[in-house]
């Protein structure tokens, strides 16, 4: 279903130049992502792995490459200046030779490490390989940002309209499908990068909760105290630009009418969009039942807390959705910029 904001990120992708590598590139969805993305003018799109298998597959699916750029790490001739950078980041760094063996048997580390020279802005995989594949690549090969202590990811979900009901609207949820257990430190990073994702993909300020099984102390475990612990800490993180309140329960941080019973004198006052939750439990649970019943869609999940951008696809993955998801990696590579 078509829906405002992902027409929205599309249109502010096409107003920028960013150029996008796809890796697991010899995927017909990734390539039917590439010719769109290309023709819609969302992105430069570079397509990264072994060119003979990329060109087969080009040909298979009927698509000309056209402006479309194909990266092989086989041929790649600055080899030498990834694989210096790719051992500055190894506890136990290895030879030059053994570095460069290394990233030409592995395309998501060398994507992820195009990114890092800034040979592309960003890189999107994962429709052939594992979320732990991706991971890891990005962590080896691009590294998190200054102040982070922790890779997170944020689903982005789109809510559309219905008449009579609801005007569309849009949520983040975060952390839906990385980390199985934060910590309260942990929670802090992902409630910050959430809030800044979301800003970033909408252009609107977050509101962010810090969500509970329970309101302001109405039961004490250590799942809540967790809750209680992340919020104290983004209270002495300085000015983070951008509103939050923790713990509560997903109605008294999103409908008005029940925090002003629950959480008198929240600073969310039950308008939150930004939900953080405190485990990927509870975070995968919820954006499937929103997706499911809310008919949410949810773009994601959305990697962050990395220098720059690298995004991570379900196998289950749609043309659709990868088209969407080249373009919120061109968004994301704005705010890394800066």
């Amino acid at each position: 279903m078509a829906m405002l904001i992902l027409e929205h990120i599309q249109e502010r992708a096409r107003s920028i130049t960013r150029r996008i590598g796809l890796a697991d590139a010899t995927d017909p969805r990734m390539l039917e992502a590439a010719r769109i993305a290309t023709d819609a003018g969302i992105a430069e799109i570079c397509l990264v792995g072994d060119s003979a298998a990329i060109q087969k597959a080009l040909r298979a699916a009927k698509i000309e490459a056209g402006s479309m750029a194909v990266v092989d790490p086989a041929e790649y001739c600055e080899m030498d200046g990834l694989a210096t950078s790719f051992n500055t980041r190894l506890h136990q760094p290895m030879s030059q030779e053994d570095a460069i063996s290394t990233i030409r048997k592995n395309p998501l580390l060398f994507g992820a490490l195009l990114v890092s020279a800034g040979d592309i802005d960003g890189l999107l995989g994962g429709s052939l390989s594992t979320t732990g594949d991706i991971i890891r690549a990005a962590l080896k090969g691009i590294g998190l940002a200054p102040g982070r202590t922790v890779l997170s990811s944020m689903f982005l979900m789109a809510f559309p309209s219905i008449e009579g009901f609801r005007e569309e609207f849009t949520l983040g949820f975060g952390d839906c499908a990385v980390i199985p257990d934060p910590t309260p430190e942990q929670l802090r990073d992902i409630a910050i990068a959430s809030s800044e994702t979301y800003r970033t993909l909408t252009g609107n300020a977050s509101r962010t909760a810090l969500l509970s099984f329970s309101t302001k102390g109405s039961a004490v475990t250590s799942s809540t105290e967790k809750m209680i612990a992340a919020t104290e800490l983004l209270k002495h993180s300085g000015d983070l630009g951008f509103l939050f309140d923790g713990e509560l329960q997903f109605d008294a941080a999103f409908v008005p009418s029940v925090a002003a019973k629950k959480a008198v004198g929240s600073s969310l006052e039950g308008k939150a969009n930004v939900f953080i939750f405190p485990n990927l439990d509870a975070g995968n649970i919820g954006y499937k039942i929103a997706e499911r019943l809310g008919m949410g869609q949810a773009v994601g999940p959305i990697m962050q807390g990395l220098a720059k951008p690298m995004n991570d696809l379900s196998r289950g993955t749609t043309v659709s959705e990868i088209v969407t998801m080249i373009a919120v990696t061109a968004l994301q590579s704005v705010t890394a910029a800066q």
